[in-house]
């Protein structure tokens, strides 16, 4: 165990030294129309996207230290007996466990959590909620998964007790799961946290239907939500699936773009509609998770069978392992990062390729990209490695020289 530390922390210093040394590659000079959208990189730019990369790499390796000094210490074992202590049932003795894991887990995280989540955004000048409101999204999203998670994680536990082959189960179960998710989320999760109403601008909201119209989507509904509460950045997005699929527009994108640019970013997003993204998007993650079931209860017993009993634990199944869980699900998620970022790159240009066949708006399109990128202070060119590993879109002057060069 001391080793896995030692490799992970070793790990964790290379990563972050990588990322904070690598040089950005050279692009290719502009031509003359391009210099009217390149976006203005500044070193406030470039340091917050630095600091961002690091969070993710380096944050990445402190979860999973966090999790494994879970284990050896025996913390683990002793909540599992203490969720035992207060019943005798032992499927709410595992939710009792899940609840104690999951305070332990938030409690040891905050740290990296404020930084990232708060101190960073309001140190670049992206964020004006005060920290009192920002906590109390982070309590309402705490409460949220727990009280979702406990019962299912339960369920789980039990099936990993009594199914051999539990992986073939839990994969499965995980399917509809998912789906349902993706269908009530936009109706009663995201409006715990955000006031969702109909596009207050008539104008814009006609051009907006009319696009739609023209998409070939029928009854379409727009929603601009309150995102300045807690950020400055700009963003929209496709959610849910059958009565509950939505586009959802950020009031600040709305307050600082153009109605051309509004159309040509919408254009996007109906793109995402019309093209059956969260579908696709839902499919692809049925593979991933076939992949990482499978190599999860591999590594998940043959950890046990070496581990078990220094960490107090007694059987498959057993609370006290869910530490073990989760640190397999985040090392097989972490070297996956590179197959999902480039699939949801995938989709993104397909979106970019279909708003700009819908509008023809080269120019809105462009300057929309500039000012995401300026707004959000991104890195518009950013190393390939990182690019391949953590970005979830194509990098910014790759999306705008599509813009411009596609006619």
């Amino acid at each position: 165990m001391r080793r896995l530390l030692f490799a992970f922390a070793a790990a964790a210093v290379v990563t972050v030294a990588v990322v904070a040394v690598a040089q950005q590659p050279t692009p290719e000079p502009a031509s003359e129309k391009e210099k009217q959208f390149e976006v203005r990189v500044t070193p406030e730019m470039l340091r917050h996207s630095r600091i961002n990369e690091s969070i993710y790499f380096g944050g990445t390796l402190y979860g999973i230290a966090t999790l494994l000094l879970l284990l050896p210490t025996g913390f683990s074992a002793k909540m599992r007996d203490l969720a035992e202590r207060l019943t005798r049932r032992r499927f709410v003795a595992s939710m009792l466990y899940i609840l104690f894991f999951g305070i332990a887990l938030a409690v040891l995280e905050f740290p990296l959590t404020y930084y990232a989540d708060f101190y960073v955004p309001h140190q670049f000048d992206l964020s004006n909620q005060s920290f009192v409101s920002w906590l109390l999204d982070q309590t309402k999203a705490f409460a949220v998964t727990v009280a979702i998670l406990a019962p299912l994680g339960a369920l789980a536990l039990q099936g990993i007790r009594k199914i051999k082959r539990w992986w073939v189960v839990l994969w499965l179960a995980s399917i509809p799961l998912s789906v349902f998710f993706v269908i009530i989320a936009p109706v009663f999760l995201d409006p715990i946290f955000n006031k969702f109403t109909k596009l207050q601008d008539p104008v814009l909201e006609r051009m907006l239907l009319d696009e739609a119209s023209r998409a070939g989507i029928e009854g379409s509904r727009v929603f601009q939500v309150d995102k300045s509460k807690q950020t400055k950045t700009m963003n929209a997005y496709v959610t849910g699936l059958g009565p509950t699929k939505r586009i959802v527009i950020w009031d600040t994108l709305l307050a600082k773009m153009t109605r051309e640019e509004v159309l040509v970013v919408m254009a996007h997003e109906m793109g995402h509609y019309v093209l059956n993204h969260v579908w696709k998007g839902l499919a692809f993650s049925v593979v991933i998770s076939l992949i990482s079931f499978l190599l999860g209860q591999q590594f998940y017993d043959r950890g046990l069978a070496r581990w078990g009993a220094r960490w107090r634990t007694r059987e498959p199944g057993d609370p006290a392992t869910v530490p073990w869980l989760l640190l397999i699900a985040a090392v097989i998620g972490f070297f996956l990062a590179p197959v999902t970022s480039a699939f949801s790159r995938y989709v993104e240009h397909e979106a970019d390729v279909f708003g700009l066949e819908l509008t023809h708006m080269n120019e809105p399109m462009a300057t929309a990209f500039k000012k995401l990128a300026e707004d959000s202070k991104q890195n518009p060119e950013p190393s390939r490695f990182v690019e391949l590993w953590h970005y979830s879109h194509p990098s910014t002057n790759e999306r705008i020289r599509f813009a411009l060069e596609n006619r």
